[in-house]
């Protein structure tokens, strides 16, 4: 299965979506759908381990490269996000350089971290010990850490930040990123662009991809045009909501 690091290497533009919907259907729909990534998100998700790792199966069947946004900064949570078998794992709200290098020595074996050692889950094969004797070198390069930047205090220490080896990607969260400006809910006002777009200058200096949320085409082309990798459009809850929506108030006007 294509992973998100090769995803991203091989274009310059990706996108995907949230999966808030414990059901491996929905990142299969996804997939057929032509989208590049899924993003399992477990911290705003009904999510737990069987109905996650369901979903990472879902996104291996139609080659859809599995972010996993788990629900905090905790050692525990990130390797068994990989433990799991997905590629890239997402770390939300990162402030510092000191919790920056906490993702890493979760995400990364010895001698990038100190991930937890089983050769015998799902990322291993369930027998790396006997299989691959290359597996931890693997797992180190091609598992992708994405960090979420989501407030001032974090664009503030965004440079300490990507001085940190081994990050691959910063995600804004524009919602959170308006509000701390003062001005919520206002995702494409010319502040917030400019934040991202400095956001996107510091990061392209370290070739650290940048994505972005977006929930309409107008937002994801604002963000495209700046500069910004990936971006992950909606969530499949509000894709499915806003389709019979619109079909209802097609058919049945008010």
């Amino acid at each position: 299965m294509p992973t998100f690091k090769q995803v991203l290497s091989e274009k310059k533009f990706l996108l995907g979506t949230f999966l808030q919907i414990p059901a491996a259907d929905s990142a299969e729909i996804v997939g057929h759908a032509g989208m590049d990534f899924g993003i399992i998100d477990t911290e705003h998700g009904t999510f737990g381990a069987d109905s996650s790792l369901d979903l990472i199966r879902g996104c291996d069947a139609v080659g859809l490269a599995t972010v996993f946004r788990v629900p905090r900064l905790e050692h525990h949570c990130i390797g068994q996000a990989l433990d799991f078998g997905a590629s890239a794992v997402m770390v939300p709200n990162l402030t510092s350089r000191s919790e920056a290098e906490q993702v890493v020595k979760a995400a990364k074996f010895h001698p990038g971290g100190r991930r937890g050692v089983c050769p015998f889950t799902r990322c291993g094969g369930y027998n790396a010990a006997d299989e691959d004797p290359d597996f931890y070198n693997w797992a180190n390069r091609e598992t992708c850490i994405i960090l979420q930047i989501e407030g001032i205090e974090g664009i503030s220490n965004l440079d300490a930040i990507l001085e940190v080896e081994h990050i691959d990607g910063i995600f804004i969260g524009p919602f959170d990123l308006s509000q701390s400006l003062g001005i919520p809910g206002k995702v494409t006002d010319a502040r917030v662009l400019e934040a991202i777009r400095g956001i996107v200058k510091k990061a392209e200096e370290r070739s650290i991809a940048v994505g972005n949320f977006a929930v309409t085409p107008e937002q994801a082309r604002a963000y495209r045009d700046i500069g910004v990798r990936f971006v992950a459009y909606g969530v499949d809850t509000l894709m499915l909501h806003r389709a019979y929506r619109d079909l209802r108030r097609s058919l049945m006007p008010d």
